[in-house]
């Protein structure tokens, strides 16, 4: 993959989680992908159990929108880091965030997500 190909795979990430669509973001996952929560010590294992971390989240009624992107992509490396601005809308949205994603990349889908959040754990809420 490209460092172009590398944003196109982390934006499609994004959007997937911004516009609900759960067969997209299984679709940017290999089936074995973990997802970590650095900032709050919890890990996923498997593109299933990351989909339904988000079909839970996606029940409740506060939304997320991630915008505002600074991409750092290594093709080399097979890794993107992806810095940018969440913001929420609905029941118990609080105010933006400035969080950051890193993803290690295998094959053409994301292998791994390391997810570094500012303040309170907003995936499972």
């Amino acid at each position: 993959m490209t460092d172009a190909d590398l944003i196109r795979l982390a934006e499609r990430y994004f959007t997937a989680l911004d516009d609900r669509e759960p067969e997209a973001l299984a679709g940017c996952l290999s089936e074995a992908c973990t997802l970590t929560i650095e900032t709050h010590g919890i890990a996923y294992d498997g593109r299933a159990a990351i989909c339904e971390l988000f079909a839970t989240r996606w029940r409740g009624h506060m939304r997320a929108r991630h915008h505002d992107f600074t991409h750092t992509p290594s093709a080399a490396c097979g890794r993107i880091a992806s810095q940018f601005t969440v913001t929420y809308s609905g029941a118990g949205a609080g105010p933006p965030k400035s969080n950051a994603n890193v993803f290690s990349v295998t094959d053409g889908r994301i292998s791994r997500v390391q997810v570094y959040m500012a303040g309170e754990n907003t995936i499972q809420t």
